[in-house]
Formats: C-alpha cells, structure tokens, sequence
C-alpha cells in the first residue's frame, strides 16, 4: 500500500483533487484538523463516495433528508452490503430502493457539502493512500471530480468571501500537535545509541569508547573543541583518546548528540547550524561560570550545548508551513522548551538535562536543579553578542550569586568564543 501525506496550508484540497483527477488515481484522501475528519473515495480519477465524522456531511444524512428513509433500513442496508462484499451503493440500487439517477444527485450533493466545507481549512494534514474499502469498492457511480471541485469552490466563494489564509490558525494547529504530542520526533542517531550503550558498561575502557568514533568530521569537532582556549585546558591534544579522558564521557556523549543534530534537516542545515553555534558558546560560558563557582562544570557545559536542541525539530517540522518569518519565529521561541524536552525524554537524557532543557527560560520553575537552570538562563543570555552587562546584572535569580561571576570578563569573550563556535560548526 502506497501513500503520501501532508499538510493543507502546503498543498491545498483543490490542488490534491485535480493531481488524482490528472493521475487517474484510486485511493482515499484522509482529511483531519481539530478532531474532525473527512474522506473522499477516488476511483480512476472519479469520486466514488465520501464519508464525513460531522453528523451533518454523513452520506446517510443526505439520503435520510432526500427521501425519509429509516435509519434502520440504512444500516441493515450497510450490514448486507458488506457481508456481500457489494459496494453500499451498488447494494442500493440492486435491492431497488433508489433509482440511480436519485443515487447520483445525493452522492453529488453530499460531496459538494463535504468539499465546500474542506475548502474552508486554512490548516489541517491529508493523507492520501492507494487502497479503497469493499463497501466503496467498484461502485457503479462515479462523479467527475473536477465538476464536484467547481461546484464546491463556488459554494465556498460565496459562503466566505475575502477569505484569506490565517497565519494564526496554522500556530494554533502546530501548537495543538506539540501539546498532544501529535508529531513525529526523530530516532536518536546510531553513533549516539551505540556510544551510549558503552558508556552504561562499567567496564568499558576508553579504547573501545574510541574505537566507536570513526566519523572523521566528528574527531576534528571533538579535537577543536578540547584545544578551544575557551575549554580551559593547557596544551593540545592530538589524540581523541587523550581528549575523551579530559573531557569525559558525558560531554562526549552531547558533542555527538550536537553533531548528529547538524546533518538532521539537509534542508535546513544553515538554520540549524546557526542554533548549535549558539548552543555551543552557550555551553563554554556555563563551563566558565561553574569553574568560577566551583561548581559541576561537566554537567554545565552538556545542558548549555542541549538546551535548544528543541529548535532543531520545530525548525524541520515547520518546513511543511508557509509562514512569514516572525510567526514562525515566535513559534519556535515558544514551543521549542517543550519540544526540547519531549525529545531529551525519547532519547533518555539525565533528569538534570531535561529539566534545564525544559525550563531555561522559566529557571525558578526547574524541579531537580533551580542552580543549574539559572546558570543556562544567564548563559544563553549573555551568548547574544547584544547583551551588555548592565542588562545581564539587572538579571535576577534565587540561588545565582552574580557577585562570583565576572560578567565583564566573560562580556569580552563572547566574540571569540562566537567565533571559535563557528568554526566548530562549520567543520563538514
């Protein structure tokens, strides 16, 4: 069974009825948005039925409204058909209890309704697959699409005149999908499950860590990020066995992750380089800040290099949608914290990691770690090159001592470190 599907604010239903009308094509085409559903039957090109969750685009409705047959007649009707294998049309007209010309002019006007009403989603996906039930199957009516499509555009022009696109109903509709959890996040990459895996075994030594990195343009990232001056260490290293012992597994590990990340969307991968350049010199500050504090610099370093990792999907996922670039901007703004953390808890990441991944932005509300999270809060603040320090200090937190921080120091570096992370980046 072959099919293909998409959004409707990309590839509208006019523009999807006339390519199965020009390929001669059978199948159904699966509408859905906001829990409603419709489905219009093609054969060779020809509608051959329609079908409709709203009560009132039911097939059953129109022929109930025409003629004032039963609703139990109807579904007796329905039940034969299919133990038959006969189309519920076909079975209709076998029994004699309508005509065929009665037949055509209902199933015409039960399609023009369901259309006209279809055309009328700004938003909404389809699906359209090449395989039709038996109760539709051969039926021995066949509306021409394109006519039915006409109609139906006519009805719609007068029932909604000046109707544009609404970019804010396309927000709600993505906002919708990441609040069910209704769309598609990507499996965590190969050379990050199997790394994974050998970081779990106790006695795993570095060698074999080594040895599951043959990804040369994955070496040179790992070797130019350990020899960054900003990382802080004396010397460089020209093994990645001796840069893996320095840095540790952990970071190991979400260096990859931000690699893997990198080749995610090839459409969009000037885009998605740019949020990881961020990511990265959000992470070298957050390792300074903790140095200074004496803190976990390890973990810092990971949760600034993951914590807008959940830009990287909305950035994919909103290739589907035509939008100006502040809508699709501040949707990406406002959604990418959870998307972030659906997909840290997909690919298992540590409770620590998810919650600042989760609540960078809102750090006092963060459940394992307020420290952490605040400290991604002032780093990614400050890894904007338009951050001056007054309005880093005017920042405030509940367990952040700025007064242990240099924030002019590391104001200064911010450059540098951009730039280093660009480099670092780029490497393909």
């Amino acid at each position: 069974m072959r099919k293909f599907n998409g959004n409707l604010s990309l590839m509208p239903l006019a523009d999807l009825v006339q390519l199965a009308v020009h390929s001669m094509r059978s199948g159904t085409l699966i509408l859905n948005r906001h829990g409603e559903q419709k489905k219009i039957y093609f054969q060779e090109g020809k509608i051959i039925f329609i079908w409709s969750n709203c009560e009132e685009e039911h097939f059953g409705y129109f022929l109930k409204d025409r003629t004032h047959i039963s609703q139990d007649i109807l579904d007796k009707a329905f039940t034969e058909s299919v133990s038959l294998g006969l189309p519920f049309i076909g079975y209709l007209l076998s029994e004699q209890v309508f005509l065929i010309d009665q037949l055509e002019d209902i199933l015409r006007k039960a399609a023009e309704v369901v259309l006209t009403n279809a055309l009328k989603w700004n938003t909404g996906t389809f699906e359209f697959i090449d395989e039709l039930p038996r109760f539709v199957l051969n039926s021995p009516i066949r509306l021409e699409s394109i006519h039915v499509l006409m109609t139906s555009a006519r009805n719609f022009d007068v029932e909604s005149p000046g109707n544009q696109v609404n970019a804010g109903k396309v927000l709600n509709e993505i906002r919708d999908q990441i609040k069910e959890g209704n769309f598609e996040l990507p499996p965590i990459p190969d050379v990050m499950m199997e790394l994974a895996e050998k970081i779990d075994i106790p006695t795993i030594s570095i060698n074999e860590i080594v040895e599951c990195i043959t990804d040369q343009i994955l070496v040179s990232k790992i070797l130019r990020i350990c020899n960054s001056p900003y990382y802080g260490h004396l010397g460089t290293f020209s093994s990645l066995k001796a840069a893996v012992v320095f840095i540790g597994l952990k970071s190991l590990l979400s260096i990859v992750t931000v690699h893997a990340m990198s080749s995610f969307s090839p459409c969009n991968a000037k885009e998605i380089k740019k949020v990881l350049q961020h990511c990265l010199v959000c992470g070298m500050i957050a390792r300074q800040i903790t140095q200074a504090m004496r803190g976990n610099h390890e973990l810092a370093f990971i949760s600034g290099l993951l914590h807008d990792i959940g830009k990287t999907i909305l950035i994919d996922m909103l290739s589907d949608y035509l939008l100006l670039p502040d809508e699709r901007e501040q949707l990406i703004e406002e959604n990418h914290a959870e998307v972030g953390y659906l997909l840290a808890e997909k690919w298992n990441f540590g409770s620590d990691i998810k919650d600042v991944i989760r609540y960078h932005h809102i750090p006092d509300q963060a459940k394992e770690n307020v420290n952490l999270a605040e400290v991604i809060n002032l780093s990614n603040a400050m890894a904007y090159l338009n951050s001056q320090p007054e309005e880093i200090m005017d920042m405030t937190f509940t367990s952040l001592e700025l007064s242990q921080i240099n924030i002019n120091d590391l104001l200064e570096q911010v450059d540098k470190l951009d730039d280093e992370a660009g480099e670092i980046v780029s490497i393909a």
